[in-house]
């Protein structure tokens, strides 16, 4: 058998003629245009999806970060305002502090008086003034003793 003169086994015994050709050409190229189409339209649903989920993921992930950042904001304000409240409390302590020790300093001896108590000693005054007071406070017990003695028991002569 020559090659071209048998049609295709699919076709059964027809005879080719170019409007056969015609026709089942048309037909070949409009059922490869539908595929296409529909392949078209799959992946064009497919890009939609994928970037109808992309859309809805990054807008949650703004959300989330959003979120954060108010917290985060949240913990700094109140860090920012226990920082304040300890510093003036801090400022607080540290004026008492220099008050207390402002007092304390103004009772210390002078340097002036230290220098008078220092001459004092050098010239060994006041030595015996202690001496002289207890003696002194001897005879005054003494005598109170003997009017105390002469109150109470009048009959009593030496």
């Amino acid at each position: 058998m020559k090659r071209g003169s048998e049609p295709s086994s699919h076709l059964g015994n027809m005879h080719w003629t170019a409007e056969l050709v015609r026709t089942h050409v048309l037909t070949l190229i409009d059922a490869n245009d539908r595929r296409y189409e529909d392949r078209f339209a799959a992946q064009e649903k497919s890009v939609h999806d994928a970037f109808a989920a992309s859309e809805k993921a990054v807008n949650a992930a703004l959300a989330a970060q959003e979120k954060a950042v108010t917290a985060a904001l949240a913990a700094s304000e109140k860090a920012v305002s226990v920082a304040e409240t300890n510093a003036e409390k801090w400022r607080d302590n540290a004026n008492e502090w220099r008050g207390a020790m402002t007092d304390r300093e103004a009772k210390f001896i002078t340097t002036t008086e230290f220098g008078l108590l220092k001459e004092r000693i050098d010239r060994s005054e006041g030595s015996g003034r202690g001496m002289r007071d207890l003696w002194g406070w001897i005879v005054a017990a003494i005598m109170l003793g003997v009017v105390l003695l002469n109150l109470f028991y009048p009959n009593i002569r030496p």
